[in-house]
């Protein structure tokens, strides 16, 4: 059975979005916060804890299924080990979808904001202005270098280097790994196949446990933890190169933070 896979019972004792983003942000990272704040002014205060909840509950099921989950359209592709009440009656009473859109979310002010940023360019301009503000004030107050960076995807492999040593990860050719007393291997590597210059963050991310290496719960492209930390999108691929080796060093981080979390669940 699938709930029998030892990484799944490891990750059902992750403590939840909040206080790893917490930690990601006393790390120095608070892009993803502006985000959130800025689809709550969208939104309204009002809708402020209905967007907390969802946030929340999107976050369990992603990591308490290993990735294997689509939640915005109930779709599980393992037998999940949890499964939110909250986000079934969501997706029941949604009215709002339409296409082009197949994968809404559940909410319908960010479902707006979505079709807003589809139809209306000089909105989505707006939008995107926010974001290379929020990322380049960011990258400079961080001290973010970028000697090396081409933009060739190769050019990854040196600032993995640079970043993660310093949180425990140890490279053996080109992955580094990072082993838990629990029993979690965390595994950071690259896809350098297709173009050879980025036209995405080209980091690819595992969880896996010791006993068990073949089930994995593994995060790529753009947006590898936007599910367990919403928002965090924003640190993937494009801009100019402050803007992507910020997004390394970022994504580097909240992976190590989420390493840092399950490993204080064991020890507790």
């Amino acid at each position: 059975m699938m709930k029998d896979h030892p990484l799944l019972i490891a990750l059902a004792n992750w403590p939840g979005r909040v206080s790893t983003q917490l930690a990601f942000e006393t790390r120095g990272f608070v892009v993803h916060k502006a985000w959130q704040n800025r689809m709550i002014e969208f939104c309204g205060e009002n809708q402020a804890d209905l967007l907390n909840r969802y946030w929340d509950e999107v976050a369990l099921e992603t990591m308490r299924c290993a990735g294997k989950v689509l939640s915005e359209i109930r779709y599980f592709g393992i037998e999940q080990g949890y499964s939110s009440a909250f986000l079934d009656e969501l997706f029941a009473a949604m009215d709002f979808k339409e296409p082009p859109f197949k994968a809404a979310p559940l909410i319908k002010c960010l479902y707006e904001h979505m079709k807003k940023t589809w139809f209306d360019r000089e909105f989505a301009n707006g939008e995107a202005a926010f974001i290379r503000t929020q990322k380049r004030q960011e990258g400079e107050r961080l001290g973010i270098r970028t000697e090396g960076w081409t933009g060739k995807k190769r050019d990854v492999l040196s600032f993995i280097e640079a970043f993660s040593p310093a949180h425990g990860f140890k490279r053996r050719r080109n992955r580094w790994y990072k082993n838990l007393d629990c029993g979690l291997v965390f595994e950071i590597g690259t896809d350098l196949g297709g173009s050879a210059y980025c036209t995405q963050m080209p980091l690819m991310f595992r969880i896996f446990h010791a006993d068990d290496p073949t089930f994995a719960f593994e995060l790529g492209g753009n947006e590898p933890f936007d599910q367990l930390v919403y928002g965090s999108r924003l640190y993937g691929g494009g801009g100019d190169a402050i803007a992507f080796v910020l997004g390394i060093r970022a994504n580097i981080e909240l992976f190590d933070v989420i390493a840092e979390s399950l490993d204080a669940s064991y020890q507790a």
